[in-house]
């Protein structure tokens, strides 16, 4: 489950997410910034963002154990909330809840990201959160599917 993302703006691309091989960790790229999404602790509960050029951290990402939500905490001292909106999963939402909202509609291989902020940080933060989200449920899935096959085997 590779999970990388090409940025395409008026058919030009401008960016990319790439995933590390065996780990979540990603590196982002959109017109001229750099970032590194490192995550953190055994069960991946947050993730550093470092701005690759100046090596600062510039946002932080927690992520909510029981619902698709996560909230990304700028530098800055703003913070966006990161939320999945539609009904398969496929839609989603960052919001500061006050001027700036971006929004995404996923398909299996393409998708549109409709934003009113030029911020490339968070319009890369909520694919990587996405990932983040996609690759939880199948590790859920596998975790579950041999119990569900022996419960099935015994009756």
């Amino acid at each position: 489950m590779s999970g990388d993302f090409q940025l395409f703006v008026d058919g030009i691309q401008k960016g990319m997410i790439a995933f590390g091989t065996w780990r979540s960790d990603a590196e982002g790229v959109f017109d001229d910034k750099n970032y590194f999404f490192s995550n953190v602790g055994f069960w991946q509960s947050r993730t550093n963002v470092i701005d690759r050029k100046t090596h600062e951290l510039v946002a932080v990402i927690t992520y909510d154990s029981w619902k698709s939500k996560a909230v990304i905490s700028l530098k800055s001292g703003e913070r966006y909330e990161w939320t999945s909106t539609g009904i398969w999963k496929s839609q989603f939402t960052v919001s500061n809840y006050n001027n700036e909202h971006i929004t995404y509609n996923a398909s299996s291989y393409s998708g549109a990201i409709s934003s009113d902020t030029d911020n490339e940080l968070l319009i890369i933060a909520g694919l990587f959160i996405k990932h983040i989200y996609n690759k939880r449920a199948v590790t859920l899935i596998a975790c579950f599917m041999p119990i569900i096959v022996i419960s099935t085997m015994r009756h």
